[in-house]
């Protein structure tokens, strides 16, 4: 399970990810030219705050695996006992190193002793020779905690945590780098019409100097070339639209855009690139790929690897039905003068033993858990259908894009030739500004959906990745 630590990190990602357009302008920006695709990525994943905060947590997750690390860690204490007063001064200093061994919950541990003065009889286990007693020995768990206790499974679980961190930030950069990218392509379509229209207006804009011309000679009656103006100033009003909306996504779009220092980037938006190097593309190859991904998918992961944090707690709680039994042996031996009691090799072994009756709780901690494991296995279920069902969704969608790609693409082209036509018929006198404005309007709306269309299937395609959390390697 991900570490309490991590919620509010997680808190503090979504409202980062949500910052307002005015939060966005009250930022320090530079502007460049527009990046590629994989330059804006690239960018984001490098330089962006929301990512570098992601990061933070995988460090985190690495600290919080130290720190269960910890509990095997060896150690040294020491006590001294002495009596101040009364009729017997003994004093007693004991010494000793522990190492903690993570099979069988056991220890090994080293000793040294040293007494001096006079003990009563019923602390005369305190004494020893004049050099001291060492010894050394081990314990272990023979029952209960034998194969799993706290410490273990707290490691475990840290791991675990570790790797669901991964798999967290794995998706939440995925769908980081999908917003910034829709918003690239939301700029590119925009900046893409804007194009398409001013190649357009500006041959309006020499037509009508020629029919300025042909009115001033009184070939054309003057409303003719009103009705022309009238539909020349609604393409403008077209174009104008389009710029708003290009700069609006220009804007929104340095948000993602960072320099290496992390500040917001401006787009320079009169131009989109000739080429974005879109890294996204779907063939048939691309489409076996993204089906295996699901399989793998960070969604999944995470689940998974809650389940087995969930299994090691059962394990624990099933080791608390065991009973307990414990086993300590020594070897001691002092050295130096004293009583002829204390001399030779002392061997000790020692076993405890317990069991508490009833055992209600550890009993209905397992149940309880053993309910949660069946949760999360219907939970993964689910998941899987769903990520596989939105999968399948995105796939109709790619294969129907397609299709209107290429119907809009005739259907610009032969708005194109009606358009050429029609100029020629009205110059030859056979047709009147009306229906030549008509198809003038055709013309501009048909290269706008074609322009469309085919930014939509950049969108579909970017879908398919994002379904199959491949838009990013958090690895990579």
């Amino acid at each position: 399970m991900v570490a309490r630590s991590f919620i509010s990190l997680l808190l503090a990602l979504a409202l980062l990810g949500s910052v307002s357009s005015a939060k966005v302008l009250a930022q320090s920006q530079t502007t460049q030219p527009a990046p590629s695709i994989e330059g804006l990525i690239e960018s984001m994943v490098n330089y962006h705050p929301y990512v570098l905060a992601i990061n933070e947590g995988n460090y985190q997750a690495a600290a919080e695996l130290e720190i269960a690390r910890s509990s095997f860690d060896p150690f040294i204490e020491q006590k001294t006992k002495s009596r101040v007063s009364g009729y017997y001064d003994g004093t007693n200093l004991t010494q000793r190193f522990t190492n903690p061994i993570e099979d069988y919950n056991a220890s090994v541990f080293g000793e040294y002793r040293i007494a001096g003065g006079d003990f009563p009889s019923y602390e005369g286990y305190y004494d020893t020779l004049s050099g001291g007693e060492a010894s050394v020995g081990i314990a272990m768990s023979l029952l209960q905690n034998r194969e799993i206790d706290k410490r273990r499974t707290a490691l475990r679980n840290a791991g675990l945590a570790s790797s669901q961190w991964q798999a967290l930030a794995s998706s939440l950069i995925n769908d980081f780098v999908y917003k910034g990218v829709s918003e690239y392509i939301a700029w590119y379509e925009s900046a893409l019409q804007i194009d398409a229209v001013t190649e357009l207006l500006n041959t309006a804009s020499e037509r009508e100097k020629a029919l300025v011309t042909r009115v001033e000679k009184g070939d054309l009656a003057s409303i003719v070339l009103t009705e022309f103006k009238a539909n020349l100033l609604q393409q403008r009003l077209t174009l104008a639209e389009l710029k708003q909306k290009r700069d609006m996504h220009a804007q929104m779009l340095s948000f993602y855009w960072r320099s290496p220092s992390g500040d917001m980037q401006a787009v320079k938006s009169d131009k989109p690139p000739k080429d974005i190097n879109w890294p996204y593309w779907v063939g048939n190859g691309q489409l076996v790929t993204l089906r295996n991904a699901l399989r793998e998918h960070p969604e999944l992961d995470v689940m998974k690897l809650e389940q087995q944090v969930v299994e090691n707690k059962v394990a624990l709680a099933d080791n608390a039905l065991l009973p307990k039994l414990d086993l300590t042996a020594s070897i001691a031996r002092d050295v130096g003068a004293g009583s002829q009691t204390l001399e030779g090799t002392e061997t000790k072994v020692g076993l405890s033993f317990s069991y508490p009756l009833g055992n209600r709780k550890a009993k209905a901690e397992r149940a309880q858990l053993q309910s949660k494991q069946r949760e999360l296995a219907h939970k993964l279920t689910s998941t899987e259908q769903a990520i596989a069902q939105r999968f399948e969704q995105a796939l109709v969608y790619w294969g129907q894009a397609k299709d209107i790609v290429s119907l809009q693409s005739e259907n610009a082209a032969l708005a194109k030739t009606l358009s050429k036509v029609e100029k020629t018929r009205f110059d030859a006198g056979d047709s009147d500004m009306f229906v030549l404005n008509a198809r003038a309007q055709n013309e501009i709306k048909a290269k706008m959906k074609e322009i469309k269309a085919r930014v939509d299937l950049l969108k579909a395609e970017l879908m398919l990745y994002k379904e199959a959390a491949m838009l990013y390697s958090f690895n990579k």
